[in-house]
């Protein structure tokens, strides 16, 4: 197990690529808080993580958009844990105004959930993280970030963004024995996900564009995803930071 007596939290984890995420690193032996705001969702997926892991899957309800939560967030773990191993900042939306003429209020919302909370966690991981030496922190950005796609701007802009605040602070925060690094997802298909809703829409539409864009010719699964986090998270890569993981079936064009 990669990541046996490691203490992790995955925000936005109730649901899709955040609840496969806190799976994979319960299944490499850590404990990890589970966290979300729809109490329906996190308990569900808590009811199952703590069936199949015990006591290691971990509760907390919050919107950790909020700086205030976040700083609870953190404290409760340091109470019961007593530090931090592992932070995935996994909370994001692809949801805005397509075209240019965006307004404040989209770029606003944009930006807070695609980067600001994440910035947010970043922040208060390390202030933990600093007093044991050590941590791992990553990011979920998307290939949005990374090339232009057909994405929502304010979405790309925020993704964009938040790899360079992962780039930069990576070289401050390394003396510390803080490694940050990202993944970027291509195309994720889950249950009630964004590609689940498109397919219902338009699934001949979906599956050509799919042909056409990504080489290995397939969705990526959460799992897809959850590896490549376990695997930056764990000793495994350990010499690894400041580094975007884009993990897309080979859609980004750029080197």
């Amino acid at each position: 197990m990669l990541l046996h007596e490691k203490i992790g939290l995955v925000s936005g984890s109730s649901r899709g690529i955040g609840k496969a995420i806190a799976q994979r690193l319960l299944k490499e032996g850590a404990v990890v808080w589970i966290t979300g705001r729809e109490r329906g969702a996190l308990e569900r997926t808590h009811r199952e993580c703590t069936r199949d892991f015990g006591d290691n899957a971990r509760l907390f309800e919050g919107d950790l958009t909020d700086p205030g939560t976040i700083r609870t967030l953190l404290a409760t773990v340091h109470d019961q844990c007593g530090g931090l191993d592992i932070a995935v900042a996994n909370i994001g939306s692809g949801r805005s105004v397509m075209g240019w003429d965006v307004p404040d209020q989209a770029w606003e919302d944009a930006m807070t959930v695609n980067f600001h909370a994440a910035v947010r966690l970043s922040r208060e991981a390390i202030r933990l993280m600093e007093t044991g030496g050590s941590g791992s922190i990553v990011f979920i950005s998307s290939i949005a970030g990374v090339e232009s796609i057909r994405a929502p701007v304010p979405y790309a802009a925020a993704k964009a963004a938040l790899l360079m605040y992962m780039k930069s602070t990576a070289r401050i925060v390394a003396p510390m024995g803080i490694r940050m690094n990202a993944v970027s997802p291509g195309n994720v298909l889950f249950e009630g996900g964004t590609w689940d809703r498109k397919l219902g829409e338009d699934r001949e539409a979906v599956e050509g564009y799919i042909r056409s864009e990504v080489p290995m010719g397939a969705f990526a699964s959460p799992q897809d995803i959850a590896g490549a986090v376990a695997f930056l998270a764990s000793d495994s890569g350990s010499f690894v930071t400041g580094a975007n993981l884009v993990v897309d079936g080979g859609q980004t064009r750029s080197l």
